[in-house]
């Protein structure tokens, strides 16, 4: 892990990881976000003013970044490893919970599920998921739900260190069954925006040819939009 960052930083690509204080939370920090507000018009004929938030543009620059991986080296070297066995495991504990809390709250399958959970009245009207069928989040979210307690399972089991090849088996689940339950247009929407981000499909070299599109384009209806 260390040598593919150390390489990535060194190319200037797309980390192949997303551990603190890596991608996520350091590309979240340096991000310029607006606020606006939604106006959606109610039976009695009020509006409800709703806010979106939309990043309008990343202060991308190396020093941060330089900085803390100078630090993470730092950490390594022997003195510092003496003071860091200083600190009681329940801080770090505490850590990981913050950690843990922040990846939650900005999950794609919390996100569906609070928007299944939420009244019509207060979803916004851009929200994208307003194009799929309730019916279709929920079997998508049993897809989900059933990968993660699938691997929760293996790994605490002697079998665990099998874990990275349940890992790689969901590759060939979504490639060739997920298309037979779900059309092009609902995988782009609720895949999305891990899978279909712009970041993510540069570091591929580009947007693949998904099976999805192939079974639109051989019922007429379309390719990737």
């Amino acid at each position: 892990m260390g040598c593919s960052c150390f390489g990535a930083g060194v190319l200037n690509i797309p980390l192949p990881n997303g551990l603190v204080p890596q991608a996520p939370v350091h590309t979240d920090s340096v991000t310029v976000y607006s606020t606006s507000l939604d106006a959606k018009p109610l039976e009695d004929g009020t509006k409800l003013n709703q806010p979106v938030v939309r990043a309008v543009e990343v202060k991308e620059q190396r020093l941060s970044a330089f900085v803390m991986g100078l630090a993470l080296l730092g950490t390594m070297t022997g003195p510092l490893l003496v003071v860091l066995h200083t600190i009681p495991r329940g801080l770090f504990g505490g850590v990981f919970f913050v950690v843990g809390y922040g990846g939650l709250e900005g999950s794609g399958i919390t996100k569906k599920m609070l928007y299944l959970l939420r009244e019509p009245r207060f979803v916004p009207s851009t929200e994208p998921l307003l194009c799929v069928p309730r019916r279709k989040i929920w079997q998508y979210l049993g897809w989900q739900g059933l990968g993660i307690a699938t691997t929760v399972a293996i790994s605490q089991t002697i079998a665990a260190i099998g874990f990275p090849v349940l890992i790689i088996a969901l590759i060939p689940l979504r490639w060739m069954l997920m298309p037979r339950f779900f059309s092009a247009h609902e995988l782009r929407i609720l895949d999305s925006p891990t899978a279909t981000s712009d970041v993510v499909l540069a570091s591929m070299g580009g947007r693949p040819s998904m099976p999805e599109d192939r079974i639109a384009a051989e019922k007429g209806e379309g390719g990737p939009g």
